[in-house]
């Protein structure tokens, strides 16, 4: 199993997409962010269902993300 590295930073969301839902049903989102950067959140993870990305959007927050095979993934928003 792959080490992934953790990261803690802060970003101002540019826009919030909603992707196609899990296999399970559970929402998942895409972060685009004004650096260029693209996180996604990750699959079946409760905390999703309280995001409200018109509240987000165009704002400044603070990221816990990791490395995955292809892209970043959303571990938590403080």
């Amino acid at each position: 199993m792959a080490n992934h590295m953790t990261f803690t930073n802060t970003f101002k969301v540019q826009s919030i997409e909603r992707l196609k839902n899990s296999r399970n049903g559970n929402p998942k989102f895409k972060f685009n962010f004004d650096n260029g950067m693209e996180m996604v959140t990750p699959t079946d993870a409760g905390w999703v269902y309280a995001l409200v990305p018109s509240q987000i959007e165009g704002t400044t927050i603070k990221i816990k993300y990791k490395t995955a095979r292809k892209h970043y993934e959303i571990l938590g928003i403080a």
